[in-house]
């Protein structure tokens, strides 16, 4: 999925039903300290780090799944930026850890900033049906890489999230995300066959 012409901003990253025991660390339960940050509330109930072999990636919680908007592709936000080639690992060097986030603000968009977001929501659509939001929440995740933020808006029909939007640049680069239960992508990969 690319945001940027040919370069990714977000991909795939499935977590393996043993990923606790998964040599690659996956989960990051051998992360130095300080190097994974803890998802601020209320977003750590619907995204997780992961420890991915190319660096850090925010993904969703077990039993949910984020989808390009309309498609069958998974999706995550990457702390490797675009356009960025994967660092090798070396003996000193590990960019499971050392491609990561370096802070992670989370906050309820109101007033204006709700507006905006709806906006920024409707345009990426290009003319699809927009969600009915009761609520939006904005994450920003700024890689340790160049200090790239991202801007993500979750958009919640009573306390869940069924649509997100991940912005760089005020989103004027965008990509709406679909935001299901394990349940709703089964019958969305079936009819999408």
């Amino acid at each position: 999925m690319a945001l940027l012409a040919g370069a990714p901003l977000l991909a795939a990253a499935p977590v393996p039903a043993n990923a606790s025991s998964d040599r690659e660390d996956l989960l990051c339960d051998r992360a130095p300290p300080g190097t994974v940050l803890p998802v601020p509330a209320p977003v750590g109930h619907w995204a997780v780090i992961v420890c991915a072999a190319s660096g850090q990636a925010l993904v969703p919680v077990e039993g949910t799944v984020w989808l390009a908007h309309g498609t069958r592709e998974p999706v995550s936000i990457l702390a490797l930026p675009p356009a960025v080639a994967p660092l090798p690992k070396t003996p000193d060097y590990d960019p499971r850890y050392s491609v990561r986030f370096k802070a992670l603000y989370a906050a309820e968009a109101t007033g204006e900033k709700r507006k905006r977001a709806y906006a920024y929501l409707k345009a990426a659509l290009r003319g699809d049906s927009s969600p009915i939001v009761d609520r939006v929440v904005q994450l920003d995740a700024v890689s340790i890489i160049y200090d790239l933020r991202y801007n993500i808006y979750f958009f919640l029909q009573g306390r869940r999230p069924h649509a997100a939007l991940a912005c760089l640049d005020q989103c004027r680069q965008a990509l709406v995300i679909d935001i299901l239960t394990a349940d709703e992508a089964n019958a969305r990969m079936a009819r999408l066959r």
